[in-house]
């Protein structure tokens, strides 16, 4: 999944069985009146909300960045021509073909996607979680690790339809357009390509976004513990700056843990998206370019061979523009519809 954005599993499931105190930042609350666990329907709903918003705002980016990935670079007289020059190049061609509403195609389908992947990840990676906590010895960057991983790798599975969609209406074009409606897109793909068809590209996604999740939060965890040192030690334990810091600090920590995150898995969500629009209409798609590819390794070395290595990162700006605004939106939105859940609901 684009690199689909971290939910942060700020509290987990309820459970009837003793758990003791998690010293992971992402499982503790801001509330000093309520100390309970939200429910397995309370984590869904905050993870939904989250995501909901967090699409909303990152909307534009997600466009520019799939379309990038979906261009090739043209060979011409043994140089390596993009066939745009960047992020602005990229905006301004799609603001003057399909106006202000190309930056939003897609957005239906990329709404269920996040408001579906957020509330799976959320129950995955509570239950994970809690498992490993069982587990005597097992550090706590290791739990996180794991648990991202995991929870990421199965709500890509579950979720993965719906990121194939909203991948093809973003590369389709306002002037000639491949699917009309999702419905109409579901009803084509499946005559068309069968069941598989709706999973293309899943093994990378996976690939991908194991280890992506994995770093998210355990980066997460990591800056976390050192934002807290700095709030403790004696040269900034007075200042005004930190303060103020204090209320927005799940979304500075989670913006600067899905930069580290992305950065680290970068290529393979890039085969991701060019995996996604094979098909029989793959050359209606992104004007094109896109190259019939047999499989992932395929992909990767006809990228590598005939692009360049440095085309395995293109779109990497919008990505990471994208990547710190949608993850910080979603761990600062996260925490606030758990903070009203619990003050609702303190027990």
């Amino acid at each position: 999944m684009s690199s689909t954005t971290p939910i942060p599993t700020t509290i987990s499931a309820q459970t009837t069985t003793p758990k003791p105190p998690s010293d992971n930042p992402l499982l503790k609350t801001t509330r000093s009146n309520s100390t309970r666990p939200l429910t397995s329907l309370e984590n869904a709903f905050c993870g939904a909300t989250a995501g909901l918003i967090a699409r909303a705002v990152v909307s534009p980016f997600d466009v520019i960045k799939i379309t990038l990935q979906l261009e090739t670079q043209k060979r011409t007289y043994g140089i390596l021509r993009p066939t745009s020059t960047g992020v602005l190049v990229c905006a301004s061609r799609i603001l003057k073909k399909e106006g202000v509403r190309g930056f939003f195609k897609g957005n239906l389908s990329a709404e269920y996607l996040y408001l579906t992947y957020g509330a799976s990840q959320f129950l995955i990676f509570g239950t994970i979680e809690r498992m490993l906590g069982r587990v005597d010895g097992m550090h706590k960057s290791v739990r996180s690790f794991v648990g991202g991983a995991m929870a990421g790798a199965i709500a890509t599975s579950v979720t993965y339809p719906f990121d194939l969609l909203r991948t093809r209406f973003v590369a389709q074009e306002a002037s000639h357009k491949v699917h009309t409606s999702i419905i109409g897109a579901v009803r084509q793909i499946s005559r068309e390509e069968g069941i598989r068809g709706f999973y293309r590209g899943l093994w990378p996604a996976c690939l991908q976004i194991m280890p992506y999740m994995g770093i998210v939060f355990t980066s997460y965890d990591a800056l976390g513990s050192g934002y807290r040192w700095m709030r403790r030690s004696l040269f900034v334990s007075q200042s005004g700056v930190f303060r103020t810091l204090d209320s927005v600090q799940d979304a500075l920590i989670g913006g600067g843990a899905a930069v580290i995150g992305k950065c680290c898995v970068y290529p393979l969500d890039l085969v991701r998206k060019r995996l996604q629009v094979q098909g029989p209409h793959l050359k209606n798609y992104a004007n094109g370019n896109v190259p019939r590819y047999t499989g992932m390794s395929n992909a990767l070395a006809y990228i590598v061979r005939h692009e360049g290595f440095l085309a395995l990162f293109r779109g990497l700006t919008p990505a990471l523009i994208k990547a710190a605004p949608a993850s910080a939106t979603v761990f600062y939105i996260y925490g606030q519809t758990r903070d009203l859940v619990l003050t609702l609901k303190p027990e």
